[in-house]
């Protein structure tokens, strides 16, 4: 486990712009990790298009590694660290005490994309995890959530049941290593890539360097 000091922040420029910002931006990510739960509230703070948005797994811990252990000294340090971040960004939560495996709540999530709720669900997860405790490695709680979302509650859970989702999960988890993606959280863009927990300021610097466009940027706007 790295903490955010030692996380290396990477942007990866590509040499050939021509098609800077007519490219979706890949979030990689995972429901537990709060570098990748600060990330996706910061791209709402910069309101990114999330119809331009791609979601893409990315689990910290893959079964059958043990799940993450809170009171792993390195773990602390790195919630610290996000915290520490995210309050630069004007942002703050209360940790969670357990961290179950996310095999599960990303299944839901593609399950959800393939029903057209996917960035609803999406949120409701993050939530359930990091504001509301609740443990998103079980489905009872994940059937919850696809109800509230407007998922069918029994087609839910019988999809959840028989892991109709859990190989494509480990194979997008494959391919994003195969692209040298090795942990959450990870944004990617034709042009270049931000690699590891960033604030706000960072975050745009790497939108703007990527062609995306934000709404909420004070420096897009002349004053008046």
């Amino acid at each position: 486990m790295q903490t955010v000091s030692q996380y290396p922040k990477i942007f990866r420029p590509k040499d050939d712009f021509s098609t800077v910002g007519k490219e979706k931006l890949t979030f990689y990510f995972d429901y537990v990790d709060p570098g990748s739960y600060l990330l996706d509230r910061l791209l709402d703070k910069v309101s990114v298009d999330r119809d331009h948005l791609a979601l893409h797994p990315l689990e910290v811990c893959p079964p059958p590694k043990p799940p993450i252990d809170p009171t792993n000294p390195e773990w602390i340090s790195y919630n610290t660290n996000i915290h520490q971040l995210a309050r630069e960004s004007g942002l703050d939560w209360h940790l969670p005490t357990s961290y179950p495996w996310t095999r599960k709540a990303h299944e839901l999530s593609l399950h959800a994309r393939d029903k057209g709720l996917e960035e609803f669900v999406h949120k409701e997860i993050f939530k359930a995890h990091f504001q509301q405790h609740l443990d998103i490695g079980r489905i009872d709680v994940l059937v919850a959530i696809a109800s509230k979302s407007g998922l069918d509650p029994s087609e839910t859970k019988a999809t959840l049941d028989v892991d109709k989702y859990s190989e494509k999960i480990h194979l997008l988890s494959l391919e994003a290593i195969h692209k040298g993606f090795k942990r959450a959280p990870l944004l990617w863009a034709e042009a270049n890539s931000l690699e590891g927990p960033a604030n706000i300021c960072e975050l745009r610097k790497f939108l703007k360097s990527s062609g995306i466009d934000i709404s909420n940027d004070p420096t897009s706007h002349p004053k008046s």
